[in-house]
């Protein structure tokens, strides 16, 4: 799980060290808390015993009735799962999802919270691995209309096919001279995915440092990298035309395909694929992506 906000964090590993206790009062007012017992003394085995028992209390048919205060009980919930034992956070993942199996509407309430909880760019905490688990039940769930479940269900589709060691999914696109090629043309080299905008500001600062680096373009001269930049709309003459001064040694084209097949949550949007496109990393932040290609760099032209 990835943390965007570190004074939370801290503030969550006193709440475990010291007993479980609502971010807000309506949360608490639904059911009371466990409380892990004293015996249980390192930071794990303290997370482990209240994700296992969180839920224990709770009347959970009624409770996510009034989804406000559900939802300040479901984000203390979530809070905690990144510091216990993995295999006690899917079985009790498992058992609040079953909670609402036959339960159609409060199912796909529950799916509702998690993306708001750990999928969306702006929430405090990110874990596919957490999310997949209710989107799948809200697409397996044969009780909830395809028009309910379409958002989800892409969010859990694109996910699935873009997690680290998947193959990338195939793309069409149309280069800026008006040919048109895919990515599977590129195999037998390792390949950065870069999805842009030419009018996103983080875009173009991110386009500027990977063009002016000179352990990418040494990679990409001596054909050990080749980076395809992905404009995620249609081919235009004018789109060709502000993409002119791109590095003439990239791939440049458009598709609107691409949100259709890949996680697209940040912009812009990095996959780094091995020569068998296989997908080895995704969404680096710049910083770390050229510092991980002077190590590359180092290592496979030495």
């Amino acid at each position: 799980m990835k943390f965007r906000n570190t004074i939370t964090a801290l503030c969550l590993f006193g709440s475990l060290m010291c007993g479980a206790q609502s971010t807000g009062n309506s949360a608490q007012s639904l059911f009371p808390y466990p409380q892990a017992p004293d015996e249980l003394t390192t930071l794990q085995e303290r997370a482990s015993y209240l994700v296992s028992h969180f839920w224990d209390r709770c009347n959970m048919q009624s409770a996510i009735l009034n989804r406000d205060a559900f939802k300040g009980a479901f984000m203390d919930y979530i809070s905690f799962l990144p510091y216990a034992q993995a295999d006690t956070v899917h079985n009790s993942i498992s058992r609040l999802i079953a909670a609402y199996e036959k339960a159609p509407d409060k199912l796909l309430t529950l799916a509702e919270l998690a993306e708001d909880a750990v999928y969306n760019g702006n929430a405090d905490y990110i874990s596919d691995e957490i999310f997949l688990p209710f989107a799948n039940a809200v697409v397996n769930n044969k009780k909830i209309s395809k028009t309910n479940k379409a958002r989800i269900a892409h969010e859990a589709k694109v996910l699935t096919q873009t997690q680290v060691g998947q193959v990338a999914p195939e793309l069409k696109y149309t280069l800026s001279d008006g040919t048109t090629s895919t990515l599977s043309s590129t195999r037998g080299a390792h390949v950065l995915l870069f999805v842009n905008d030419p009018d996103c500001d983080e875009c173009r600062m991110t386009r500027i440092r990977l063009s002016a680096d000179h352990n990418i373009n040494q990679l990409l001269d001596e054909g050990l990298l080749r980076i395809v930049s992905i404009y995620p709309d249609d081919y235009s003459a004018d789109w060709a035309q502000s993409v002119a001064n791109y590095n003439s040694r990239w791939i440049v084209a458009a598709t609107p395909d691409v949100e259709d097949e890949y996680d697209l949550r940040s912009t812009p949007a990095l996959y780094y694929l091995n020569p068998e496109g296989v997908i080895l990393s995704k969404t680096l932040d710049p910083d770390s992506l050229l510092e991980a290609f002077h190590v590359v760099n180092s290592k496979m032209t030495h």
